[in-house]
């Protein structure tokens, strides 16, 4: 009996969810554990984003992330650590439901990463449904090949002056699902790192946020001091990956940290 592989069904909820406007919960993966990824999609998360540029784990550890969340209807994505098709196919064929393409500064970029992405004929992806993980290891291989394409989400990063001045074209991609803004590389690349307050990044944010919902795609971007969540998704923002595992994890040992302190003053008063 033929039936959808859990990566597709995960899959397509999660593009559908951004289809219809919805806005979704995320949380960065940096640490390449799947316990602290667990721990976090348990929670409600939308999805988890495994960051493969600048995160540990390598596709090992994205496997493991993957069959650790299997149970729950948190999506993976993977921010890709390059744009080579060998890196594409096997973070897909691992299981990966969504994928961000970090520094594209131009149309045929995207195009290629979105070519390497999809299985003929919308693309040139290699087929190994009869093994892989993503066709629950073989089970399902027709149903995985038949859905594979409709099910992912491709995300592209602007993080470049270039980018921004080549955004139009990108966003002429029909296959493409939406833009996700870096305000880290950004500025930086325009040299003025952080200075968010700076006119020359406010509009270039705003010019990249207002093309990508003028033209249907899903906008998506790192909050920033003038730029929280609360703002981003009141703008149209729906991916706002504003929390990270190392983040949180440290976030909590400072909690704890000032809170004994504080009792060791309050009993050094008494």
């Amino acid at each position: 009996m033929t039936r959808m592989p859990r990566s597709l069904q995960k899959g397509l909820a999660f593009r559908q969810k951004l289809r219809t406007g919805q806005i979704v919960s995320g949380a960065w993966s940096t640490l390449g554990s799947p316990e602290i990824a667990y721990g976090m999609a348990r929670a409600g998360l939308d999805y988890v984003l495994v960051d493969l540029e600048h995160g540990k784990g390598g596709i090992d550890g994205l496997s493991a992330q993957v069959q650790a969340l299997a149970g729950l209807d948190t999506a993976i994505m993977v921010r890709l650590p390059e744009h080579g098709a060998g890196d594409i196919k096997r973070i897909l064929d691992a299981g990966a439901n969504a994928l961000l393409a970090p520094q594209v500064n131009a149309a045929a970029e995207a195009a290629g990463i979105i070519e390497a992405s999809l299985f003929p004929p919308e693309g040139r992806r290699g087929v190994a449904v009869g093994s892989i993980a993503a066709a629950d290891w073989g089970y399902e291989p027709e149903s995985y090949f038949a859905n594979a394409n409709e099910a992912l989400t491709i995300l592209t990063q602007v993080e470049t002056p270039q980018a921004v001045e080549t955004l139009p074209e990108v966003l002429a991609l029909s296959r493409l699902d939406g833009i996700f803004v870096g305000p880290n590389d950004l500025s930086a690349a325009m040299g003025m790192f952080r200075d968010y307050d700076n006119p020359a990044f406010r509009d270039a944010f705003a010019q990249v946020m207002e093309r990508t919902l003028a033209a249907g795609k899903v906008f998506g971007a790192l909050p920033f001091p003038g730029m929280e969540p609360a703002r981003l998704f009141a703008g149209g923002a729906q991916v706002v990956t504003g929390g990270a595992d190392m983040a949180l994890v440290r976030a909590g040992a400072q909690a704890i940290v000032a809170q004994a302190e504080e009792c060791r003053r309050t009993k050094g008063k008494g």
